[in-house]
């Protein structure tokens, strides 16, 4: 008889883990410590001076504090881990404009400020959060600051006075409550990053009955409750038809197995064309995922599969011959035009349903379901061709901008991150209203053609 391996464990402590009894143990223990310390409706949220995405938080977290009986304790902090930043400098430009597009999309300041900041203007932007942590108007002093120094031009310089100790006190708080970035609250036991994850917060204070009345409207789901809402099939010739939605995907992130899923919602919605694009994970390309970030990941990603109705949580680590496995067979799965059932059946398999991929008997049954046939697909698993697409597509990747996964791209539009799929939707949906005007304007279209165009 054979013994259970690890990695025939694995996915058992994985669901078990992600289990709705184990989160509503987590809860009932924070909330028991949370009345002994007096701290019962208090939020703890970490802002670094040097995070753009700090000034549309900080706007969003006054409007929570008018909606909601919540108290928000500011911790200011500095350090930014290089092995949670595996691509610092590519991470600060795109930080920026992602931060000013979610501003944009929530009608907040957004920190377009276009030069860089100074370091005497972080310093002293840094010794002024520090000394806001007790005012009982921090937040107001802390987003006064973040305008000064992402939206407007200041001239403020240091008192030279330090403060290394307080800012390693925040810091050692951040990573004993088992983070390590700035714009994240922190709640009841969960992290929230960003105004990305404020629908759940919103969602927790609700059930707690902290909202002033009972209205129980979500204000910061806007990232993806409308995801698609006014999308439209178009024609197989209309020009919005002819760009595809590119994926860049990699069947290790669970974030890429929810951007797989919504992305294809949303081709299906506009019925235009799904471009897969997968490409190695971070490890196996030489880059690091630190304890602290995969645990937020996995139970980020369990949250917002929750959400969204996707299943999660029932893992099997397809790292290393999982994923050689799965891209061996890529080239195999697209000659028979199945290639995003082939990646939809391995995703699923792999993040929501504790297959092993690295096991014939997992990979027939994840090849079979998708509608290939087991004994043609199993002559390629030795074929190495994918290597060779596989670092073409991390480097027309990078060419966007973009080092991480799901990233996707919509003609000369891309982004990172399945909450980021609203900016794609916008993309097409101009592109299929620009196209129709263009159409509507040219003569030597037929009227009659054109009305009907108008009238889709």
């Amino acid at each position: 008889m054979r013994f259970p391996e690890k990695a025939d464990l694995m996915p058992w402590f994985a669901r078990a883990f992600s289990s709705a009894p184990r989160y509503s143990l987590q809860a009932a223990i924070q909330g028991a410590r949370a009345r002994i310390r007096g701290d019962l409706g208090l939020a703890r949220v970490f802002i670094n001076p040097r995070d753009p995405f700090g000034l549309p938080l900080l706007q969003a977290l006054v409007k929570l504090e008018e909606r909601y009986r919540v108290r928000f304790q500011l911790h200011t902090v500095w350090r930014l881990d290089d092995d949670m930043f595996p691509e610092p400098a590519l991470w600060q430009a795109w930080a920026q404009q992602d931060a000013t597009r979610l501003s944009s999309l929530y009608g907040l300041t957004p920190p377009d400020r276009p030069d860089p900041r100074a370091q005497a203007e972080l310093e002293t932007a840094t010794a002024r959060l520090l000394a806001a942590e007790a005012d009982p108007r921090a937040l107001s002093e802390a987003l006064e600051v973040f305008r000064e120094l992402w939206a407007f031009k200041t001239s403020g310089s240091t008192n030279g006075s330090s403060e290394a100790a307080r800012l390693a006190e925040n810091e050692a708080m951040l990573r004993r409550l088992g983070h390590y970035q700035g714009s994240m609250v922190w709640y009841f036991g969960q992290w929230f990053w960003g105004m990305d994850r404020l629908d759940h917060l919103e969602q927790c204070l609700i059930r707690q009955r902290r909202n002033h009345d009972a209205a129980e409207q979500i204000l910061f789901n806007q990232t993806w409750a409308e995801l698609g809402r006014e999308a439209h099939p178009v024609a197989a010739d209309h020009p919005a038809a002819q760009v595809p939605l590119e994926v860049f995907f990699s069947i290790r992130s669970p974030y890429s197995y929810l951007g797989l899923e919504r992305a294809v919602q949303l081709a299906n919605a506009w019925r235009i064309h799904l471009r897969l694009r997968p490409v190695l994970p971070m490890l196996m390309r030489g880059q690091s995922v630190p304890d602290a970030k995969k645990w937020y990941i996995f139970h980020d990603t369990k949250r917002e599969a929750n959400k969204l109705g996707i299943p999660y949580g029932f893992v099997a680590d397809p790292l290393g011959p999982g994923v050689e496995r799965c891209y061996a067979l890529f080239d195999y799965a697209r000659s028979q035009g199945r290639e995003i059932n082939y990646m939809r059946s391995y995703a699923r398999a792999v993040n929501a349903e504790g297959i092993r991929s690295e096991t014939d008997a997992g990979l027939r049954q994840i090849v079979e379901r998708a509608g290939l046939d087991w004994q043609k697909a199993r002559m390629h698993l030795n074929d190495e061709g994918w290597r060779d697409w596989a670092e073409d597509n991390r480097l027309a990747m990078y060419e966007c901008g973009l080092w991480g996964v799901p990233s996707f791209r919509y003609g000369a539009v891309s982004c990172w991150g399945q909450d980021r799929l609203w900016i794609i939707d916008g993309a097409i949906k101009k592109r299929v209203e620009t196209s129709s005007t263009q159409r509507v304007s040219d003569p030597t279209v037929n009227t009659e053609v054109t009305q009907s165009q108008r009238s889709q």
